[in-house]
Order: C-alpha cells, then structure tokens, then sequence
C-alpha cells in the first residue's frame, strides 16, 4: 500500500514537544527509509516546525514566500467557486509538485522529505462541517494510496488545544495513530485525559474520525545516569531520577484507566496493564541546551547532527550569535531516545487500521 502509515502529533496544550517530536521523527524517519517519500503537513498556525524544517527562523526569514501553503491549500479547498478542483486538488494530483522539497532550501534535511507548510497570515480558523473536512483528507489521503510509483508516510503537526481546532480536526481525520507528548505529573495527564475524551467522542459517538493513540509521551524526563534501564518491563535508553520513575508508574497507572473508560481509543487496548503500558507509553529525555537550541534555531535534526560528527569527539555550532558545544556522547543520547521512539511508532502500525476518518 503506498501509505505506509500516518501519524498526527497532539496535545491539550503548547510546548509538550509535539513540534519537536514531530521534527526529529520525520527526518529520522526519511533518513532511515530513503525509498519511500515523507510527507510533513504543519497544521499548526504559526508555523513552528515549517520554520525549523526550513532551516530555522534566521533563515526561514529570507523564503517567506513559501510558508502559509497549508492556509492556501484549505482556503482553496473550501472555496465554493474553485472547490476541489482547483490547482492542488486537481484529478491527477501529484503531491509532489505541489509541496516544498525541504532538502532544496536546508541541506541538513533527508531529499526525500516534503512539506505543506504553514506560518502565514491571516490564517483562517473557521469552523468545517464535517462533510467538507473528508472531501479534503479524502483527497489527500487518495493521492497517496493510489500513487502506485510511490510510498509515502505522512506526519501531521498540530496546535495544542483541547476544542480541536478545525485544522487539528484534519490531522486527525486524516491520520491513522496519535502520538500524544505531554509532561511527567499527574495534573498535564488530568488535562490531557479530557483532550482524549474528546477524541474518543469523535471517534466513537460522532463517527468523524478512526484515529487511535499509538503513544503517550513522557517528555522533559530528568536523567539520573545516561545508562540504558528497564523499569516494569519498559525499556528506557537512560535511567530516570528515582523520583521520575515514581511519578511514571501512578501516571502510567491512571493511563490504563484511562484505556479501560475509553474502550479501543489506545491501538494497544486490551492488553495486560504491563504489556499496555509497554506498548503504549515511553519517556523523553530532558535535553540539554547545547543540544536542543542549536537544532531548533538552525533546522539541525539529531541523527543528522549524529552523522555529521564523523568520528569527532564534539561538534560546535553557531546559532543566534551562541556558540554551541555538544559532545558525541550527548548527541547519541538524544537519538538513542529517538530511536526507542521510532521503533514504538513502527511496532504500533502493526495493529493496521481503517484510516483516520471513517468510510460513508
């Protein structure tokens, strides 16, 4: 099937790291599968990861005019004259002539990476029936099943909201799997638990959407020691503070709670509460500044940064008029983390899925 897969990052708030998790995920995952073509569409309004994708906000600054295409791409769709088959939506759609081709503007970034962009204004933020929302994923989503010269895997960034916003709305329906960042207390869970309600409700009573929670993600984990750990039959890349991991099982608890009121919204429901929580949870380093700054600020994804270092024992970067010292062992903590990630996201596509939006 030439969708391989396709994931939307969500959250009941900003700055939980979807936007990070989103950038590093897709650039791994487009060096790691250089035959198949990665699709980054950035639904969130200011743009965020276009910024970073491009090359960060110094050099994003001078290519303007390629940001807002998403804004462009829903108002066209939407509009009553133009309607669906308008340039992008044309009957012979071919998403790559339409998406930027990031490579071109930030050589840090895998060639067989692409991005509907986001980040201009003014941004629409009307409310769409949901019949007009499937006639755009529709669309979307069968220019990539029915390209038969290409696979594809699609990743979908979002604002963090609990309504959704209409533009989180098409992440959703357009994706299979939900990867949920969120902070390591009980209170950023308590939110997120309403977040997940409401997605459960879109799925289960409105019918709008099939998305299912492929992962929760414990980010900006406090590291005890950077040794590998295995903790309830979860297997951690680093070792938590004792404190962290304390917090991790009554969180981890509530979570198969969660799981057990909101029948089949977790792609692992049904499991045993270890083997659930194996599945359906993992833990993000807290990252260190000489790492994480100059990855965001230049467009710098962690294994490229890896591949980049050579043999040498550090790497230095300039950002922002910052000098920046990170060394090897720093860097490969980070993508040792991204990798135990990556191979969560894989193992979850396994449970298949019938699409992110149900069929009329």
């Amino acid at each position: 099937m030439p969708l391989q897969s396709s994931h939307v990052f969500a959250s009941h708030i900003g700055h939980t790291g979807k936007t990070t998790l989103c950038f590093q995920m897709s650039c791994l995952y487009a060096k790691q599968n250089p035959e198949i073509k990665v699709l980054v569409m950035d639904l969130a309004e200011e743009g965020d990861l276009s910024k970073r994708l491009m090359g960060g906000v110094e050099q994003s600054a001078k290519t303007q005019e390629v940001f807002g295409g998403v804004f462009s791409l829903l108002q066209d769709a939407t509009d009553k004259t133009a309607g669906i088959t308008s340039w992008l939506w044309a009957p012979t759609l071919d998403l790559a002539k339409h998406a930027i081709q990031v490579s071109t503007y930030n050589k840090k970034v895998p060639e067989n990476l692409l991005l509907i962009s986001s980040g201009a204004y003014p941004a629409p933020d009307e409310r769409m029936e949901f019949a007009n929302r499937k006639k755009i994923c529709d669309k979307i989503r069968d220019s990539l099943e029915k390209d038969t010269a290409t696979s594809w895997k699609l990743f979908c960034d979002t604002d963090g909201d609990r309504r959704p916003s209409p533009n989180t709305l098409i992440g959703y329906q357009l994706c299979d799997y939900a990867i949920v960042p969120l902070h390591l207390n009980r209170a950023d869970l308590d939110r997120t638990e309403t977040m997940l309600a409401v997605m459960d409700d879109l799925r289960t009573n409105k019918k709008e959407i099939n998305t299912r929670v492929a992962l929760l993600v414990w980010n900006f984990v406090k590291t005890q020691k950077d040794e590998p750990c295995t903790h309830k039959g979860n297997d951690f890349p680093f070792t938590p503070q004792k404190v962290s991991l304390e917090i991790l099982d009554a969180v981890n608890k509530k979570v198969y709670d969660i799981n057990g009121e909101l029948p089949n919204l977790f792609v692992s429901s049904g499991k045993s509460e270890e083997e659930f929580t194996k599945a359906s949870t993992t833990i993000l380093r807290q990252v260190a500044d000489n790492v994480l700054k100059p990855s965001e600020e230049m467009g710098y994804p962690w294994c490229q940064m890896m591949a980049d270092l050579g043999g040498k024992k550090s790497q230095k970067y300039t950002s922002g008029g910052v000098e920046y010292s990170a060394s090897a062992d720093v860097i490969e903590h980070c993508t040792k983390n991204l990798d135990v990630i990556y191979g969560k996201l894989e193992a979850s596509c396994g449970a298949g899925s019938s699409g992110g939006y149900p069929s009329s």
